[in-house]
């Protein structure tokens, strides 16, 4: 890979570490905003009519807030495994990543990451390849946080629904006995 090339390269890596930000945003979005409406639905927890349809729609809303609430962590902080380096690669490939901060806290010390880094330094081509094996990993990871962030989604609107669903039963179900549902 010819050194121009390098600037386009370091804009991919840009551009995966910011989805991978936005991949974090949006859970911690979610994960606040299921939050405060499980909030509102203990509130109205205690004027709940025990029956089968409400013992039904309570659980169904649990199991899936619970789900919501995995998803969102998983993508929050996905778990992938490191894929070992091609044979042929290995003996052109650093022990450590100097470019990289799971690699530059594998150093033992300041002097061998300068070490390090300074070799990295000395071949243009090696310092294409560290940005780019980055960049596949990063990638990996933002595949898998939007897997949950998608998964989490549906959790998450499916949770609100139930929720919706056993309020509107409140109110019916009040309004059907002549009273108007308690507020808090």
């Amino acid at each position: 890979m010819s050194v121009g090339n390098l600037p386009i390269v370091l804009r991919i890596l840009d551009n995966e570490n910011r989805l991978v930000e936005r991949a974090d945003q949006k859970s911690i979005s979610l994960l606040s905003i299921l939050g405060v409406f499980m909030v509102f639905f203990i509130a109205y927890y205690r004027i709940i009519p025990v029956n089968i349809l409400t013992g039904a729609l309570i659980s169904l809303y649990f199991f899936f807030a619970l789900l919501s609430i995995i998803h969102l962590i998983l993508a929050i902080r996905p778990r992938i495994r490191r894929e070992s380096v091609e044979s042929e690669a290995k003996d052109s490939v650093l022990p450590y990543d100097p470019a990289f901060f799971g690699g530059i806290c594998s150093f033992p010390n300041p002097t061998a990451y300068k070490k390090a880094l300074e070799e990295l330094l000395k071949d243009e081509s090696q310092i294409a390849n560290v940005y780019i094996r980055q960049i596949f990993s990063v990638a990996r990871i933002n595949k898998v946080k939007y897997k949950f962030v998608q998964r989490a989604i549906i959790l998450v609107i499916t949770t609100l629904a139930i929720e919706l669903a056993v309020i509107v039963y409140l109110f019916i179900f009040y309004m059907g006995v002549g009273r108007i549902p308690p507020i808090i």
